[in-house]
């Protein structure tokens, strides 16, 4: 029985490591969108200060976002998108997450009004006649992030694991001193 328990929690160890080795990069991948999406929508309101609410969100929304990517591929629904051409289960996937997004920002403005009303009837009420284009602007630029995962996660897969970390990362020339040809006289040519 003793040595059950140090297996046991060595087993849970290597779970631990697992999980985390698999939702580090694809949390890393939605913060950054996140927090590019928060930088853009303060500055488009010309309202370029972040309080640390805003950051501390971003980065819940992107562990949510990072767990909740790698679990649908998981679910019966992911795997029947897989028989689909790959721009159909990216958009299956991203219209998806987009209407989710919508519903948990609304129940949030419900959630926020049922503190000023009394019942649940009427703050669902308020809620929806306090509908805001901020609610739609935060579901699609959280739709464009999703879709770029799904974009890269897609490439990736198909260049086989790592190569498009290396396609990005890497030095161009690669010990030789040729770069891409120059596609300037290429356009002259053509006039």
């Amino acid at each position: 029985m003793a040595a059950a328990i140090p297996h046991g929690f060595a087993a849970l160890g290597r779970w631990a490591r697992k999980e985390f080795n698999a939702l580090l990069p694809v949390f890393v991948f939605f913060l950054v969108g996140f927090i590019l999406l928060i930088l853009l929508l303060k500055a488009a309101l010309a309202e370029f200060s972040i309080e640390v609410s805003v950051l501390s969100n971003a980065i819940i929304g992107a562990l949510l976002a990072a767990k909740a990517a790698l679990v649908l591929d998981e679910t019966p629904l992911g795997r029947s998108l897989q028989r689909y051409r790959r721009i159909v289960e990216i958009a299956a996937k991203v219209l998806f997450y987009g209407i989710t997004c919508l519903l948990f920002l609304y129940a949030e403005r419900v959630l926020e009004a049922r503190h000023k009303f009394p019942t649940w009837g009427v703050a669902l009420l308020h809620a929806y006649q306090q509908l805001s284009q901020s609610i739609l602007v935060w579901s699609l630029g959280i739709s464009i992030v999703f879709a770029l995962y799904f974009v890269f996660a897609e490439i990736s897969e198909q260049m086989g694991q790592g190569e498009l970390w290396k396609l990005l990362l890497e030095s161009r020339t690669n010990g030789t001193d040729s770069c891409r040809p120059s596609k300037i006289g290429v356009a002259k040519g053509r006039s």
